[in-house]
């Protein structure tokens, strides 16, 4: 038998790539979001009824508590700012077909890389400020090449992959500070403080509000320029959809794959790198509360759009701080935030991941 006639199951394999292995997400509609916000809040305060001695009050501080005071709402931007960062690299790789589960990984690798060069770069404040940034992206990208090099080479699944780097880069970190840069003076693992003229510039002083929040929305309206606007945005989301159509329509799968998990990657170690240089301004164990994983909630919430993205993290930053209010100001405590997490989790991911058609 020739060439020519191939069997249909030939053909089909010739088309399959790695690609075809993805899942993809399908985002929630505003309705499933709201309903998702309104059951979890429903179950909180439910907790609230159950452990508080005043769950009137522990209520309107956990609603309200952001809007008390100056520190609390800039506090809310900062928090905001980190979240929609990272949940716009989670929604762009989710967007592609692919799941990075990595973004705590990437951030506290691209945060160590941001504290280093803020502290031992020479030059100009400004100018040490962007090189922190852009390295801290740079640093991220690079920590997400193995499991790109390992979904491409060997058709891994990057779900583990990438879940497996944030336990690695946890060790890697802690070794590299502790052995290497630690500051001596400090009772914790940490290294040195950064100098406060190379601090991501406050404007609600004196919270740690800072102009990454210009950066977050920058970085939304190019992704949803790009996602809506240029043909290899729409290239990727058909990639995402349809792998295997995209495939047959000579999209190169595997060449936008790698870019969006490098992007993906990238977005995240910025994420840490703005954490840094904007709110901790030391690298310490810790300094991360979870801001990976909570990003890919942001980002389910936000329905996979840069703009829902950034309104899903402004309301979260909302829920993280009225929840310290309520600790400080009722016997409430912080935990019930996570109990919040974990229901919108369950909530959002519901039976919303599909297997792609082929």
């Amino acid at each position: 038998m020739n060439d020519t006639a191939m069997k249909p199951d030939d053909r089909s394999a010739r088309t399959r790539t790695v690609a075809l292995d993805a899942y993809r997400i399908v985002p929630l509609g505003v309705r499933q979001s709201g309903m998702a916000l309104a059951l979890g809040l429903a179950v909180c305060l439910l907790l609230i009824l159950m452990v508080a001695s005043s769950p009137y009050e522990a209520f309107t501080a956990f609603v309200t508590g952001t809007f008390e005071s100056r520190y609390s709402f800039g506090t809310m931007i900062a928090i905001a700012t980190v979240l929609g960062i990272t949940a716009l690299g989670s929604a762009l790789g989710f967007r592609a077909g692919v799941f990075n589960m990595g973004p705590e990984g990437q951030i506290l690798v691209g945060g160590l890389t941001a504290a280093l060069v803020a502290i031992y770069a020479p030059g100009p404040g400004w100018l040490v400020v962007i090189l922190a940034l852009l390295l801290s992206a740079v640093a991220g990208a690079l920590w997400i090449l193995i499991p790109v090099a390992l979904r491409v080479g060997l058709r891994c699944n990057e779900l583990l992959t990438t879940l497996m780097m944030n336990y690695v880069a946890a060790s890697v970190t802690l070794f590299l500070v502790n052995t290497y840069f630690r500051d001596p003076e400090a009772g914790s693992i940490e290294t040195l403080p950064i100098p406060p003229d190379r601090w991501l510039l406050r404007w609600l002083p004196p919270s740690n509000a800072n102009v990454g929040v210009i950066l977050l929305i920058v970085l939304a309206v190019a992704i949803w320029f790009w996602l809506s606007r240029t043909r290899s945005g729409m290239r990727m989301e058909a990639m995402g959809l349809q792998p295997a159509f995209a495939q047959y329509l000579g999209i190169p799968a595997n060449l936008y794959l790698v870019c969006v998990m490098l992007g993906s990657g990238a977005l995240s170690g910025l994420a840490g790198g703005v954490a840094i240089l904007g709110i901790s301004h030391v690298y310490q164990e810790g300094f991360s509360p979870q801001y990976g994983f909570l990003g890919l909630t942001v980002a389910l919430i936000g329905r996979l759009h840069p703009f829902g993205v950034v309104a899903a993290a402004v309301l979260y930053s909302i829920l993280i701080t009225g929840a310290t209010a309520m600790q400080t100001m009722t016997d409430v405590p912080f935990a019930l935030v996570y109990v919040l997490q974990g229901v919108l989790i369950l909530l959002v991911t519901s039976q919303r991941i599909a297997r792609a058609q082929k």
